[in-house]
């Protein structure tokens, strides 16, 4: 029997250095400072719908042959990021980011898997937030606490399936490089939102 290379692993070892800049995003790491301010929380918001938006139609439209992947694509980001914004008494952003170009299933699948990843880490800044501004599900911390640990752990279950799935072919050069420009696009994009001293 011939053994595979765990696609996960590779799209964490070629991501890895796209991660750690993400973090290094000025507005992002304020979400995880005590003395975060409710404007710059909302303008994350705003950027984070606004990327979801222009990106996440781009993933489903390559993923279309993969419909257990578009399962995966249900909009419920956006609509917690809508709910937030509109509780936070902010407007949607009509600006969208220049997302990348998805020429196939297996590189929408590394930008899922952008996408989808930020769930998991979702829960850590949920409890932050709530903590320095004392948000909550359905009172502007949807979009980062809105999925229970429970649900945030299968949906991801579902991508590592989708992923190591042998019967789905996978190109590894472009999965990594559908993620890193996904990456890309994202830091890009958060770094023109200021972020308070």
């Amino acid at each position: 029997m011939t053994e595979h290379p765990s696609r996960l692993a590779h799209l964490r070892s070629q991501t890895r250095a796209a991660h750690a800049s993400i973090e290094t995003v000025p507005c992002l790491a304020r979400l995880m400072a005590p003395d975060l301010t409710s404007a710059a929380y909302t303008r994350i918001l705003v950027g984070m719908l606004a990327f979801h938006a222009a990106v996440e139609p781009i993933i489903a439209e390559a993923l279309e042959p993969l419909p257990e992947a578009l399962m995966l694509l249900d909009g419920h980001q956006q609509r917690a990021l809508r709910d937030d914004v509109a509780f936070l008494g902010a407007v949607p952003e009509r600006l969208r980011p220049d997302v990348p170009v998805l020429p196939n299933l297996t590189s929408a699948l590394g930008a899922l898997y952008v996408v989808e990843g930020s769930n998991l880490g979702g829960r850590v800044i949920a409890r932050r937030v709530a903590a320095s501004l004392g948000v909550a599900p359905g009172e502007g911390g949807s979009f980062y606490g809105g999925l229970s640990a429970e649900m945030a752990r299968a949906r991801w279950t579902l991508l590592v399936q989708i992923l190591e799935d042998q019967r789905v072919e996978i190109e590894l050069d472009a999965l990594a490089e559908g993620a890193r420009r996904t990456f890309a696009c994202l830091e890009q994009w958060m770094r023109r939102i200021p972020a308070e001293a």
